[in-house]
C-alpha cells in the first residue's frame, strides 16, 4: 500500500481544520464553512482519482 496517499488526505485534513479555526475565530463563520466544504471536494477528487487507479489495475488484470 502507499503510505503516500495517506499523508497527502492527512495533510489536507490539517490544513483545512486550521483554516477554518483560523476563519472560525475570526468571526468569518461564511468563509470557515467554505474552507470545509472546498476541503471536502478536494478530498473527493483525490479519493476519485485513487479509486479510479484502482479500477484501472482491476481492468488490466483480468485483460478487459
Amino acid at each position: 500500500m502507499q503510505f503516500d496517499i495517506v499523508w497527502q488526505l492527512a495533510g489536507l485534513g490539517i490544513v483545512v481544520i486550521v483554516v477554518h479555526s483560523v476563519f472560525k475565530t475570526a468571526g468569518r463563520e461564511e468563509l470557515a464553512w467554505l474552507t470545509s466544504l472546498a476541503g471536502l471536494g478536494l478530498f473527493m477528487i483525490l479519493v476519485l482519482q485513487i479509486v479510479g487507479r484502482l479500477f484501472q489495475a482491476v481492468r488490466t488484470t483480468f485483460g478487459m
